[in-house]
């Protein structure tokens, strides 16, 4: 096999396997992604039945805070604060409604970003699709190449001694042993 071809296969093999590494990337960021929409969901969820719980005037609890202590959450008709961070280490006070806002529209902005890697690894699953494809066609050619053409079958010549029959008959091709066939590797 010449070289050329041969490179031509470790370059598509050596792009198959990068772009596969990426699509891993991808996947490993869009579930990370993942569990913090769903984190957002919980607190949407706790945010939105606190508020309904001060429409109704029944606003108790206990929120805990870690080493099984809690902290109660007073009845109340009027609508309780909490304190949001709201971004890079800055906090603010707000309604419960004014958190379910802000977590609301995180997570809108979370499942864009959800969105937009689906998007890019839908496009590098293609994008590996295809090399893969030419990898392969590739491959089959250059084995096709490197089969010698068997020679058109002879017509056995009348002859006295059977040393000038295997004299005149060309030696077998070699055959391709077990392992030689080309890989993405190759």
């Amino acid at each position: 096999m010449s070289t050329e071809p041969r490179a031509e296969l470790q370059r598509l093999a050596r792009i198959v396997e990068r772009s596969r590494q990426r699509l891993e990337e991808l996947d490993r960021r869009k579930k990370g992604v993942l569990e913090v929409v769903e984190d957002h969901r919980r607190t949407a969820a706790v945010l939105t039945s606190l508020i309904e719980s001060a429409d109704a005037g029944t606003a108790s609890g206990h929120v805990g805070i870690g080493a099984g202590v809690s902290l109660p959450l007073a009845s109340s008709t009027d609508e309780g604060r909490s304190i949001v961070d709201l971004g890079s280490g800055v906090y603010g006070e707000r309604t419960w409604s004014g958190a379910l806002e802000v977590t609301l529209q995180r997570q809108k902005d979370l499942e864009s970003i959800v969105d937009d890697l689906e998007a890019r690894m839908s496009e590098l699953e293609e994008d590996v699709a295809q090399n893969a494809i030419a990898f392969n066609t590739m491959a089959e050619n250059i084995e096709a190449e490197a089969k010698p053409e068997s020679p058109p079958p002879e017509t056995p010549e009348p002859s006295d001694g059977t040393e000038e029959a295997a004299e005149k008959r060309a030696p077998a091709p070699r055959r391709r042993r077990f392992g030689s066939e080309l890989t993405l590797d190759d």
